[in-house]
């Protein structure tokens, strides 16, 4: 959402009001359960507040130096392919090492899995709805069809192991936490137009890229439709060498 040198600016003042403490007090407050380890969370990628995407941010640069480089590859390929590729596994996901920032990761993945059947299907449902208006936005505006792969709902995960299931209301009143600590770094309209709430990698690719590249997203996504990744590819290697 900002370029790397506002990014900072944002990352001290948060640091220095103790944002970063209150949202670890925030995550103290979630279950932890054990995960069962078959990746199908990681499908697509989780959303997150911009003060959780700072948090990882700041993980990225002090803890996973030799994964940076690969890392900002993917969530470039996520920005541009999030709307036609399904198959996407997360950025930050490591094959067998699982999830390289499992410390900071952020609501959505730390929710995913407590709430019970009926909520997280609720919550698939209105997940899967704005998708569609969203598919119909591309089909009126760009004729581009968005794959019907992508408005199909993820599975309910029964696998992880731990605490009951927590409600919905627990999880809600967290995010008017998160969308409250975002408010206080950045414009209290970006925030509940939920222009801050953004898939994690996306958030990452918009730190990387300029926006005349990042207008580039419905060219790239009209030529991979069409089986080419000539353009995905240049603009991929733009994140190369980024510096956090």
């Amino acid at each position: 959402m900002l370029p790397v040198g506002d990014v900072y600016s944002v990352l001290i003042y948060a640091k220095n009001n103790g944002y970063f403490t209150e949202l670890n007090d925030l995550y103290a407050q979630i279950p932890e359960r054990e995960c069962g380890d078959c990746s199908e969370c990681c499908k697509g990628a989780p959303a997150a507040f911009f003060l959780e995407y700072l948090n990882v941010y700041t993980h990225l640069r002090e803890r996973l130096p030799q994964e940076q480089s690969v890392i900002v590859r993917r969530a470039i390929g996520f920005f541009f392919l999030e709307l036609v590729e399904p198959e996407q596994k997360c950025a930050f996901h490591g094959g067998e090492n699982g999830c390289l920032i499992r410390q900071v990761r952020p609501l959505s993945c730390r929710t995913f899995g407590l709430l019970n059947k009926d909520d997280y299907e609720n919550m698939e449902q209105k997940r899967i709805s704005r998708l569609k208006e969203i598919a119909e936005g591309f089909r009126t505006t760009h004729g581009i069809e968005l794959p019907d792969a992508l408005l199909v709902s993820r599975p309910f995960c029964d696998k992880s192991r731990g605490p009951e299931s927590i409600d919905l209301s627990t999880v809600e009143e967290c995010r008017v936490r998160l969308t409250s600590l975002d408010s206080r770094i950045v414009s209290p309209e970006l925030v509940f137009s939920q222009r801050t709430y953004l898939p994690l990698p996306a958030q990452l690719a918009m730190t990387v890229l300029n926006p005349g590249v990042r207008g580039k997203r419905v060219e790239i996504m009209r030529e991979y439709l069409k089986g080419s990744r000539e353009l995905l590819d240049k603009y991929t290697r733009r994140g190369h060498g980024f510096k956090f």
